[in-house]
């Protein structure tokens, strides 16, 4: 976590970068005939590209703050079980090994990873 009060999230770019392409393979092996899901994929791809950086920065504090919880509190929640959480689902559904959650993303994948603001990226994971 980051700033203070904790508002932020870093992690290492290449391993969340080479995670999420992977979940787009993974989700994709059940959209191969969709036109919007190969377009967003490629945006993805080459907004990743041209991002290279050593780390990813997660600002999450404006969005935490919507909630009326205290926004480090969540933060820190985020950190510790929710990314953890989304992580692990996405490796066990990329390993084969949760099919109903991979099933449950490629139902909704634009709610997932269609949000393009700007140069920035949104993801959401379900539960």
């Amino acid at each position: 976590m980051i700033w203070n009060p904790p508002s932020g999230i870093a992690a290492d770019y290449a391993d969340g970068v080479a995670l999420l392409l992977d979940l787009l393979r993974a989700v994709g092996k059940g959209l191969e005939g969709d036109v919007e899901f190969a377009a967003c994929v490629d945006r993805t791809t080459a907004h990743l590209e041209k991002q290279q950086a050593k780390y990813f920065v997660l600002e999450a504090g404006e969005i935490v703050s919507m909630t009326g919880d205290d926004p480090a509190a969540s933060v820190r929640r985020l950190a510790s079980e929710d990314v953890p959480d989304a992580v692990a689902e996405a490796e066990a559904a990329i390993a084969g090994q949760n099919d109903d959650w991979l099933a449950s993303v490629r139902a909704d994948w634009q709610r997932h990873f269609a949000s393009f603001y700007s140069e920035a990226l949104y993801f959401s994971f379900p539960d």
